[in-house]
């Protein structure tokens, strides 16, 4: 299964010639199968681009939901499923986002390194088996890289070194890429990437994957003028600058003003709730307000619900 999942044939939508078995055969009355959760994230908000995505979600994967924003130029979608289907089916993704943005061109307020930058999978179904979600997604990277030419660096369990999103992201310009157009021209690259070619071509970009614990997007905008005023209130939560524990943020400004963008790398340590609460406590320190807080997608739980009606398989 492995070796027809990493040299197989992209599908088309709804199966066909190529097409992977999604449910093992010898699953009993009443069992789930393993499930896993994949957030594919592409710099482009356009609905139309979004719209044509979806239409390669088969019948074997669920679309969880999508997420855009214009400021940001970004957008989210969320498929889960067994991971053969999610891995065929984000391999489509992937495979046509690539044809309908081209990244040379992207602007937007988001920090972004490729055309589809940054591919994660969780486990879903059992919830702490990460080496599903860890051999789902050394299979996506290697076919971005084998059949797509995609430069790829992995993150998480699915490095060798365990080397995190952030560390990746930071090596390669991400943090200042929407300032200064990190990975625009053809160039060697440097670092070098783990997986495909070493020489970027400009209108895909890189790409990062990685298999990890469930991460919860959780964004709370703030009534600062600034993002340098915001940055001191984001330091106060970022695990890094010595704050919340398993939380990633930064800031970022879109058309309804400055938020705190947060990566909630382990809800059950942190959850979105200390999270807000204690971005109240500081944002009253510094006189200013946290204003309506918002999940990006659907919590575990949640993804397991929808997975399990939608696909027709039986829940526990």
């Amino acid at each position: 299964l492995r070796r027809l999942l990493m040299r197989g044939t992209i599908a088309a939508p709804g199966g066909g010639t190529g097409s992977v078995r999604c449910f093992s055969s010898h699953q009993g009355a009443g069992a789930l199968p393993d499930l896993v959760i994949s957030n594919v994230y592409i710099s482009d908000y356009r609905e139309e681009i979004i719209n044509s995505l979806k239409e390669y979600v088969g019948k074997e994967s669920c679309l969880v939901s999508t997420f855009s924003d214009k400021e940001y130029n970004r957008s989210s979608m969320c498929i889960s499923g067994p991971p053969p289907c999610v891995a065929n089916t984000v391999l489509l993704i992937v495979k046509h986002a690539l044809t309908l943005v081209d990244y040379t061109k992207h602007l937007g307020n988001h920090p972004a390194i490729g055309a589809v930058d940054h591919v994660n999978v969780h486990p879903l179904y059992p919830q702490k088996d990460l080496k599903l979600a860890v051999q789902t997604a050394k299979t996506i990277a290697t076919r971005m890289a084998d059949e797509l030419e995609m430069p790829v660096y992995l993150y998480g369990d699915a490095h060798p070194n365990g080397r995190s999103l952030a560390k990746g992201r930071r090596d390669l310009g991400y943090f200042r890429s929407h300032k200064t157009h990190v990975l625009k021209q053809k160039q060697k690259l440097d670092p070098l990437p783990c997986l495909g070619p070493t020489i970027c071509e400009p209108t895909k970009g890189v790409a990062m994957v990685g298999g990890c614990p469930h991460v919860i997007n959780f964004n709370i905008p703030v009534s600062c003028s600034s993002i340098e005023s915001a940055r001191p209130i984001c330091d106060a939560i970022r695990e890094k600058s010595g704050g919340l524990k398993g939380v990633q943020a930064m800031t970022l400004q879109n058309e309804n003003g400055i938020e705190i963008a947060c990566n909630l790398l382990d809800i059950h340590t942190t959850g979105p709730q200390q999270v807000e609460k204690t971005l109240r406590e500081v944002c009253l320190k510094h006189g200013v307000e946290a204003l309506n807080p918002y999940v990006i997608g659907l919590l575990p739980e949640q993804v397991l619900e929808k997975t399990t009606k939608q696909l027709g398989i039986a829940s526990k």
